[in-house]
């Protein structure tokens, strides 16, 4: 699976505990919810977690600090939608969160109850933990389509006008279709020379019009092989400097290399070069729409729950925020 179960439901509502169930330091309060110390060290703990199985290294220490400065304002706003959705009257039944659970393992690849329980595992989660963060995620839908206005449904005319605005975001840079031959460098300093010399008869050969694809299925040391070596629309920059120069001063159908890196040496084909454009409206049309009603239903939603906070108790406890 490209995440765990824990990166879909972590950002589900936290666990709460009424007034009378207090045994330790509360560190948010809203209306007669709460949650202690604990609760939201689990929290915390839960969102590290996810950030390290979603994210690389170097993104850790940043990703980490935004998610827990921001972490008390979620759990303000997860709280107000709970106790709306009481207020509301609006429930989630048992059906609802197996068919939800049943949504996400066909979503996820998961074919057994046993790979489900071992996925959960890793997620450091328990089924009923999963369970009660599903109950809490149909809660705050049911809540979000009674009482947050329906996502925009733009016009073609006023999608239009909004491309005409702001086309240039959408930009694709300059690129080329490339197929690649790779000849791999050998451990062996003895053997370089030859694997040299194949490469420029390999080169040369392309260069005299044998069927790049084919050379490139029996002779190429990459994975493309298996495809003619097809490496499919590559921008301006995203490829070696030295492979990057040559494509973008090339034509389409010329033959370039074999040029030697450290690894390996790179025999290319430009299929054809494509220049810096916008795509055209038609094409763009569903993702400025999706655009668009992801931005309005961001605005509406930060809207609501500043309403819900102005008719509600709040407490924070700052002294009671873990400071590690």
């Amino acid at each position: 699976m490209k995440k765990t179960l824990l990166a879909l439901f972590v950002a589900a509502a936290a666990t709460t505990a009424g007034a009378g169930q207090l045994l330790e330091a509360i560190v948010v309060r809203v209306g007669d919810r709460i949650v202690t110390r604990t609760q939201y060290m689990r929290r915390l703990s839960d969102g590290y977690n996810e950030i390290e199985q979603t994210s690389p290294k170097a993104d850790w220490a940043t990703r980490k600090a935004e998610f827990k400065k921001n972490l008390i304002d979620e759990i303000v706003a997860e709280l107000l939608l709970k106790d709306r959705a009481d207020r509301l009257n609006i429930t989630v039944t048992s059906d609802e969160v197996k068919d939800s659970i049943a949504r996400v393992k066909q979503q996820y690849g998961i074919k057994s109850d046993q790979e489900f329980e071992e996925s959960l595992q890793k997620s450091n989660m328990t089924r009923a933990e999963m369970e009660l963060r599903m109950r809490d995620s149909i809660l705050s839908n049911k809540l979000f389509a009674r009482e947050l206005r329906p996502r925009e449904d733009l016009s073609d005319k006023e999608l239009r006008e909004r491309y005409d605005r702001e086309k240039e975001r959408y930009r694709l840079p300059e690129r080329a279709h490339l197929r690649e031959i790779i000849i791999l460098r050998p451990d062996n300093p003895a053997q370089v020379a030859a694997a040299r010399q194949h490469a420029e008869e390999l080169a040369q050969q392309a260069r005299g019009g044998a069927d790049f694809a084919l050379l490139a299925k029996t002779a190429s040391e990459t994975a493309t092989k298996d495809k003619g070596g097809d490496l499919g629309e590559v921008a301006r920059g995203e490829l070696l400097p030295e492979l990057d120069k040559a494509v973008f001063n090339a034509t389409a159908g010329q033959v370039i290399g074999p040029i030697e890196a450290k690894t390996a040496w790179h025999i290319l084909k430009v299929e054809q070069r494509l220049p810096s454009e916008v795509p055209a409206f038609e094409t763009l049309k569903e993702k400025l729409r999706k655009d668009v009603s992801d931005e309005a239903w961001q605005r509406d939603y930060k809207a609501y729950i500043d309403r819900l906070r102005k008719d509600a108790f709040i407490q924070i406890n700052d002294a009671n925020v873990p400071t590690t």
